[in-house]
């Protein structure tokens, strides 16, 4: 199992790497959206898939961190090395403020975050004279580094690959950690944690500050990428669309919340092209998903392959 895993994942990667010279340029601007919403999405798995918290204000990290960085750049002039930093500060110390909602459990998190999530969507809407409100903020700057520029979509489709990469890298180190193990205790009982000494509000806490640090990388990877961002970027339907991707695609795994940014961005791109209601076709995919393979796609392909191998070792 454990070399099928490293052979599979070294030919994803090799697929990663050569996608340019395969796709052209829609599957290109695709991708890379897939990239940064799973991304976000892995974000928000991390309390819901380790944590067992169901946050919906997680938009609200990802547009802070995208409006932050547009303002400085384009209003202010101010450079990549500053602005994007900037950018992934502001999103943390609203997760900072944010985490208190952790002291909640249950629907009433939920309730909380959503709540918590239409403050910044209301700001940034009606907040016209600093956001740009409906207009949004435009002509944002490819993101540079010294005379290094990121200016063509191929190269900014490696530098999200590369960001991407490191941060899952950066994941599975969390999640193996005796802290990501504390969280996965939390999740299977809080109190038998409490009760053998651990501060299970404080993990909790913490794993908020950090998914909320995520979600700002992404806004910035957002933002850099669309050249604009706009209060669609802070909405509800961005929330709940990126908790859709970590369930669908596995949530608890590494690849799962990808997988299921892949699904959801496709079918969204190919369903609208042809179907007013396409958000009718998510909800369709969330229930079938739920009813019939509650632990997404990873788990559905790994309960078939366990199905398969103790087909093959049976006595005949």
């Amino acid at each position: 199992m454990g070399s099928y895993r490293i052979v599979l994942g070294l030919v994803a990667l090799a697929a990663a790497l050569l996608a340019p010279f395969a796709v052209g340029q829609f599957w290109m601007t695709l991708i890379t959206q897939i990239y940064i919403y799973g991304l976000l999405a892995l974000s928000v798995d991390l309390l819901l898939g380790h944590a067992g918290l169901y946050s919906l204000c997680h938009a609200s990290f990802f547009a802070v961190a995208a409006y932050t960085t547009a303002i400085l750049q384009v209003r202010h002039g101010v450079p990549t090395l500053l602005a994007a930093p900037a950018g992934i500060v502001a999103g943390t110390l609203l997760a900072i403020l944010y985490g208190a909602s952790v002291r909640t459990r249950g629907v009433y998190f939920i309730l909380i975050t959503i709540a918590l999530g239409y403050i910044i969507w209301g700001a940034v809407y009606r907040w016209a004279s600093f956001t740009g409100g409906d207009n949004g903020i435009t002509n944002v700057p490819p993101p540079s580094i010294g005379s290094v520029t990121i200016a063509s979509q191929t190269a900014y489709y490696y530098f999200a690959l590369a960001v991407v990469l490191l941060c899952a890298l950066g994941y599975r180190i969390l999640i193996r950690s005796p802290f990501g193990l504390t969280l996965r205790g939390i999740k299977a009982s809080e109190s038998r944690m409490r009760s053998l000494g651990y501060r299970t509000t404080k993990h909790l806490y913490v794993a908020f500050v950090i998914s909320g640090a995520m979600a700002s990388l992404a806004g910035v990877l957002y933002v850099y990428y669309n050249r604009f961002i706009n209060p669609v970027a802070a909405s509800f339907q961005i929330s709940v669309e990126v908790s859709l991707m970590a369930i669908v695609g596995g949530s608890g795994t590494i690849i799962g919340p990808f997988l299921g940014s892949g699904i959801v961005l496709g079918l969204r791109n190919w369903v609208s092209s042809f179907f007013e209601f396409h958000a009718a076709v998510m909800g369709i995919v969330f229930i079938a998903t739920i009813l019939w393979a509650p632990h997404g796609l990873v788990g559905l392909f790994s309960r078939l392959r366990a199905r398969d191998t103790k087909t093959k070792v049976a006595p005949p």
